[in-house]
């Protein structure tokens, strides 16, 4: 059996399901050569059906398994000595390799002789390389079927069959040729429209250098300095607002600001393509990269709603609003947020709290404090170093707590217990934990802005409380070029008398 013939081909298709287990351990800068940029899905349908429909499918999760497929069928080939469950199982394996190896083809050839010689632009940048991993598992699949095939000489009828099979594939092939170099392709493929589109943008680019210099950036004021939204921009400019904001997008997308505004088309609906997806996903990585865009951000969605809103509105559903509805889209823009925060202390259930992401504004930051207080405030307390890195001021009636980021949001959780909860550092880089008195009985954690979902704080009405501040990820947040909230709060406010300031640091 080891000198076998069925023996070598199923070791062969053996190392090579596994062999593309190799490209994992590749840097990403080397997968992102080899990976695809997503074209323009509204032009060929069957382009569309794999990026919107195939990938995301869990039939395409289930047929990305051929590095376990293929050594289990060989190894029931090694236990049955290529009995018939073997070849059984060989030719369902076969199968399970060859459906996927054969949808890309079939999907760019649908589209070539569909809708036009156009897709080929679409599908170029991965055709390269996803035909050759078509071919690749092709034989993969061919050496399967070959190990379990019983060995008998060929019939001269076979002989016969195999030759018509061969005469018929290089009749294929030069067909093919002969229809490449026909010329350009006359049908219809939606690149017309787009050419004349940009003709007429370039057209009035050139005009206004020409003449008023000014002219198109007159135009594009209402998007960039005016904030025009997508619910105010009529059908017909859309296309236009998204030319303007990307070339002012140099702070959070720079590759894509500088490129041609034809390119700019391409590029904005690769990121369409793929948008709000994970961007731990090698495909969506290197669409991100492309445009030199770290993340799926506020600025980078606003920018891409013009082209796609369906899309956008999956993760941000306030950019398809309209501008005369401010409070819905306030609204909508703080569930968001919030939707990225969680309860850190879940198990510690409190008589009041909330989790929120909290916007603070310039110089960040955020409050604890008998808002109803009258009367003339307390001098501010001395605080040692270590609780400065929390605390930047502390009174009777005020806790002020510093934040590592401004003009952005941190996950925020309070709550409100009737006894003071044991101290855990496990997971949190510092804590600080300080007194505060509330003459009128009502304490509110707030920042600069107002409107806040936080409940009020005394639980037991007029007195002394303690305030417990967890904090962590300031770091990261630093680092972060993410809209999205990352610094993360925990306030926890209990009745007690002691006014003593206590600072705990974490010992990871």
């Amino acid at each position: 059996m080891w000198r076998s013939r069925g023996f070598r081909l199923c070791t062969v298709a053996t190392v090579m399901a596994l062999l593309p287990l190799a490209l994992w351990v590749l840097p990403e800068s080397v997968l992102s050569t080899i990976s695809f940029m997503v074209g323009d899905p509204l032009t060929c349908p069957a382009f569309e059906f794999q990026t919107e429909v195939y990938w995301p499918s869990t039939a395409a999760a289930l047929l990305r398994w051929n590095f376990l497929a293929v050594p289990l069928a060989f190894t029931l080939w090694l236990v049955t000595r290529g009995g018939r469950p073997s070849r059984v199982a060989a030719r369902v394996v076969s199968a399970y390799v060859l459906l996927p190896a054969l949808l890309e083809p079939a999907l760019i050839a649908y589209d070539l002789f569909t809708v036009g010689a156009g897709c080929w632009e679409v599908w170029r940048p991965t055709a390269v390389w996803n035909l050759s991993m078509s071919a690749y598992w092709t034989v993969c699949a061919v050496l399967i079927l070959l190990a379990v095939r019983p060995a008998r000489p060929a019939s001269p009828r076979l002989i016969r069959l195999r030759r018509t099979a061969g005469a018929v594939v290089a009749c294929c092939l030069l067909l093919g040729l002969i229809g490449v170099d026909q010329g350009p392709d006359i049908r219809f493929t939606g690149a017309g429209v787009a050419a004349r589109f940009m003709g007429e943008v370039e057209g009035s680019r050139d005009t206004a250098r020409d003449g008023d210099r000014d002219a198109t950036e007159q135009v594009c004021d209402q998007w960039i300095d005016e904030h025009r939204s997508y619910g105010d921009t009529a059908p017909g400019d859309r296309e236009r607002a998204f030319l303007c904001l990307a070339s002012a997008a140099g702070g959070f997308a720079s590759r894509l600001a500088k490129l041609p505004d034809r390119e700019k088309l391409v590029a904005g609906r690769a990121l369409c393509g793929v948008a709000g997806r994970p961007t731990t996903e090698p495909r969506v990585r290197t669409v991100l990269d492309e445009a030199g865009a770290d993340d799926w951000n506020y600025m980078v969605m606003r920018v891409l709603v013009f082209l796609c809103p369906d899309a956008v509105a999956r993760t941000w559903p306030g950019l398809t609003l309209s501008e005369a509805d401010p409070q819905r889209q306030n609204e909508e823009y703080q569930a968001v947020m919030t939707s990225h925060c969680a309860d850190p202390a879940r198990r510690l259930r409190g008589v009041r709290q909330a989790t929120t992401a909290l916007f603070v504004g310039e110089g960040g930051g955020y409050f604890v404090e008998d808002g109803d207080f009258q009367g003339e405030e307390e001098p501010s307390y001395a605080l040692d170093k270590a609780a400065e890195a929390i605390l930047w001021d502390l009174s009777a009636h005020r806790v002020s707590v510093t934040t590592a980021v401004e003009n952005s949001s941190v996950c925020l959780t309070v709550k409100v217990l009737r006894r003071a909860p044991r101290v855990r550092l496990a997971g949190w880089e510092a804590v600080v934990e300080t007194g505060i008195t509330s003459p009128s009985g009502k304490l509110g954690l707030t920042s600069w802005e107002e409107g806040d979902p936080l409940p009020d704080l005394a639980v037991s009405g007029p007195g002394r409380y303690r305030v417990r501040i967890y904090v962590r990820d300031q770091k990261e947040a630093i680092m972060s070029v993410s809209e999205l909230p990352v610094e993360e709060h925990l306030v926890i406010v209990y009745p007690g008398k002691s006014r003593k300031t206590v600072y705990h640091a974490s010992k990871r």
